[in-house]
C-alpha cells in the first residue's frame, strides 16, 4: 500500500493513525489505572490476561503489577508497537509480561487461555467489532 511517511504496508487504512507518531502520545500516556480503573478491580495475583490492541504497553505493564506473579500479553496489529512495548517492560523490570504481534480478529490462543481479556480503543478501528468481541470471548 502506498501510504504516508512511517506507515506499514501491513496496517490495514483503519488503522494508520493509530501508528503515526502525534497519534502516539495519547496512547503513550494512559495507563491502567486510568484507562482501565474499572478493570484494575477485578483481577487478582496469579491471573493471565491478555490486552488486545496493546499498542506501546503501558495500560499492559499495569496489569501485569495487577496479576503478579500471573501474566500479561499485549498484542498489537504492528510488530513495531509491540518492539516499542517490550523495551518499555525491559525499562520498568516488569518481567511478567510478553508482546506478540496479532490481528484482534485472529488472535493466537487456544481457547481459555486467558482468565481476563482487555481492549481499548480497538473495536473503533476494526471492519468487524463483532468478530473481535467473539474472539475476545473465546479466549
Amino acid at each position: 500500500m502506498a501510504g504516508r511517511s512511517g506507515e506499514s504496508a501491513r496496517i490495514p487504512p483503519e488503522y494508520v493513525h493509530a501508528y503515526a507518531e502525534p497519534g502516539l502520545q495519547v496512547p503513550a500516556s494512559r495507563t491502567a489505572e486510568h484507562a482501565g480503573a474499572f478493570f484494575l478491580r477485578r483481577l487478582r495475583p496469579g491471573m493471565r490476561v491478555l490486552d488486545i490492541g496493546c499498542g506501546p504497553g503501558t495500560i499492559t505493564l499495569g496489569l501485569a503489577k495487577a496479576v503478579a506473579p500471573g501474566e500479561a500479553v499485549g498484542i498489537d496489529l504492528e510488530p513495531a508497537m509491540v518492539e516499542r512495548a517490550s523495551a518499555l517492560a525491559e525499562a520498568r523490570g516488569i518481567s511478567n509480561v510478553r508482546f506478540e504481534a496479532a490481528r484482534a480478529e485472529e488472535q493466537p490462543f487456544p481457547d481459555g487461555t486467558f482468565d481476563a481479556t482487555f481492549e481499548s480503543s480497538v473495536l473503533e478501528h476494526v471492519a468487524d467489532p463483532v468478530a473481535v468481541s467473539r474472539d475476545v470471548r473465546r479466549c
